[in-house]
């Protein structure tokens, strides 16, 4: 008479044996070696939901953002269903603690931190899911809100680290890093590059008249005025206080000149307005450096520092512009 044998290996993980020896059932795998494993012919290896989201679960651990999380979920789910694509929502209360009946194929899996809603994936597969695909994917997927949970607080750390909480901009942590950046690669490869640094006058003058909620609001506006002017292959930073700096890749000296009138122009005509009308002017002075054969990276920033203090050319009522350093 042949048997099936359950052998238990590792934490809910199961392989199935048949066997004619009915002394081995019930053995551990360890007496199941040697000359005890010659009768045995192996049937399949089946994983319990549990056991694949463990395994899920020690492959999340090595992802290091959100993104490389869902294609880890999606490659490890494919062996239930035919996934295509996986999305991910958090904090939305709509869609936690339930998980809803598959609608043309998309399946929505609730998450839920310690019986807390968290947010759902959303699965899309190629074909209908039925109850029992259902139930083993919601057992596997248990384990996948702490993982998520800790990438986005993960990522929300680096962005903080290198943004600035006032204007949303990168920080100068950020601009020292992509400075080099580009600067290694047009020494290396050619090109034009040119630096453009913002400073505000009479930043103080507008602390000191209207109260640092407004000087704030000041440097928010500067940052709106950078996101408009700019191309999307341009990069703007806080320097710190009234500073600012822009990167501008691909960009020769004139090509950073019409940048900065741009800008300035576009502080004349967005001034801050107070609730009883009074306009609020924004002025800046700009300096502007191109890259050149020998610099480094430290040299062509203080070039354009050089511009910005040193050599200031009139342009137009309450424009500065730097000549070329």
């Amino acid at each position: 008479m042949t048997t099936l044998v359950v052998v238990h290996q590792g934490f809910n993980r199961m392989a199935y044996y048949l066997t004619s020896d009915e002394s081995l059932c019930g053995q551990a795998p360890s007496r199941l070696a040697g000359a005890y494993r010659a009768p045995l012919e192996r049937h399949a290896a089946i994983e319990t939901p549990a056991a694949r989201g463990e395994a899920l679960l020690a492959s999340l651990l090595r992802c290091v953002n959100v993104g490389t999380a869902l294609d880890t979920i999606r490659s490890h789910v494919e062996g239930l269903l035919a996934v295509t694509s996986i999305s991910w929502q958090v904090d939305d209360e709509r869609y936690c603690g339930t998980v809803c009946e598959p609608s043309e194929h998309t399946i929505p899996v609730a998450l839920s931190l310690d019986d807390r809603p968290f947010g759902r994936l959303r699965l899309h597969s190629r074909r209908p899911v039925g109850e029992a695909e259902l139930a083993a994917l919601r057992e596997m997927l248990a384990v996948v809100a702490y993982p998520l949970r800790n990438l986005r607080m993960l990522e929300h750390a680096l962005i903080a680290a290198e943004h600035d909480a006032l204007t949303g901009l990168k920080n100068r942590r950020a601009f020292d890093l992509e400075l080099k950046a580009v600067h290694a690669r047009v020494a290396r490869y050619g090109g034009q590059a040119s630096l453009l640094i913002l400073d505000m006058t009479r930043f103080k003058a507008i602390n000191d008249t209207y109260g640092h909620d407004v000087g704030d609001r000041a440097l928010a506006r500067v940052a709106e005025g950078l996101d408009r002017c700019l191309r999307e292959t341009d990069s703007a930073y806080r320097l710190g206080g009234d500073e600012f700096v822009v990167i501008l890749p691909e960009t020769p000296y004139q090509g950073a000149r019409r940048l900065g009138a741009r800008l300035l122009d576009w502080f004349r005509d967005h001034p801050l307005r107070e609730p009883g009308g009074e306009r609020v002017p924004l002025r800046a002075r700009i300096g502007m450096a191109q890259f050149r054969e020998g610099d480094d990276a430290d040299g062509w920033f203080r070039r354009a520092d050089q511009a910005l203090y040193g050599n200031p050319e009139p342009n137009g009522a309450g424009r500065r512009l730097g000549r070329l350093a």
